[in-house]
């Protein structure tokens, strides 16, 4: 999808937002976590991060992030929209300051389900860029949330891939030497994520607003309720598949995934970057963790 489309997409839902960029940081509460051991983290790292191929690069904001927030509690929406621009910033996501153009939607809907559908019926272009797999596999969410996001490759350096002919694919004409040179890059363009409100009932904001951080800024799969378990590794991504179980805040582990995707280099490949937020979040000096 092109940059033009992606605010076309994000604009449909965006009838009421509530931007958040200046907003000072709410209160980050930090408690210990068990240590986890290597293997269960790094199952855990695979599931969140949707089960992607270990030697492609990871999708991630270049251009600096605008949120907006959609919810009919506006209150709700505001404590929301400034905890997740702390979040961003707190992993070094770049952030947009003042008035922009919204790259990412966090949506609290009635009805999630039937207001996409709806969408997707009338022609609009909220969809466009996405493959009938991707659709289906995003309408077809388990949780009640429901998660899009348009990403374009483009060469290592941030130049646009070069199309010979116009049906082809983009052909990357820079070449680098060196084992640790990475080619290309996965640009996130436009993050969409849809809540239905009846599913937040109860939630905190900051978990609201956690959970919504990962889905908008990383890419990210739905967690097995058996990932929930007493045993396992802790995980905001737990919120809707066990709510009463699940964390009152990103845990180590996802601060650290963040922080891993935004701080190595461009292109960096998916095992790099799971990799390296596995051990940062198995370190005993790390200063994150879920109250």
């Amino acid at each position: 999808m092109n940059t033009g489309a992606a605010w076309l997409w994000l604009a449909t839902f965006a009838a009421a937002p509530l931007a958040a960029q200046e907003a000072d940081p709410p209160p980050i509460i930090v408690e210990g976590e068990r240590p986890q051991d290597e293997k269960a983290l790094t199952d855990l790292a695979r599931d969140i991060a949707g089960q992607p191929r270990a030697d492609r690069p990871l999708a991630r904001f270049e251009r600096p992030l605008c949120l907006m927030v959609a919810a009919a509690d506006t209150a709700l929406g505001k404590e929301v929209a400034e905890r997740i621009i702390d979040n961003a910033r707190r992993a070094e996501v770049p952030v947009r300051g003042g008035r922009c153009k919204p790259n990412a939607l966090l949506a609290l809907s009635d009805d999630a389900h039937a207001q996409l559908l709806d969408i997707r019926k009338s022609g609009k272009r909220i969809f466009s860029g996405l493959s009938p797999r991707e659709l289906d596999a995003a309408l077809g969410a388990r949780d009640p949330v429901y998660v899009f996001q348009a990403s374009e490759t483009t060469a290592a350096n941030g130049q646009a891939m070069t199309k010979v002919m116009p049906d082809d694919q983009p052909t990357n004409y820079i070449t680098a030497m060196g084992r640790l040179s990475r080619l290309t890059r996965e640009d996130l363009l436009a993050a969409l994520v849809v809540v239905d409100n009846a599913a937040v009932a109860g939630l905190t904001p900051v978990q609201i607003a956690d959970y919504a951080t990962l889905r908008l800024l990383a890419p990210t799969g739905e967690v097995d309720v058996a990932e929930a378990g007493a045993d396992a590794p802790r995980t905001i991504m737990t919120l809707f598949a066990a709510p009463a179980s699940a964390p009152q805040q990103m845990t180590r582990f996802d601060r650290a995934y963040l922080k891993a995707l935004y701080r190595m280099p461009p292109g960096a490949f998916a095992r790099e970057v799971l990799r390296a937020a596995v051990v940062d979040s198995a370190s005993t000096d790390t200063d994150d963790g879920d109250g």
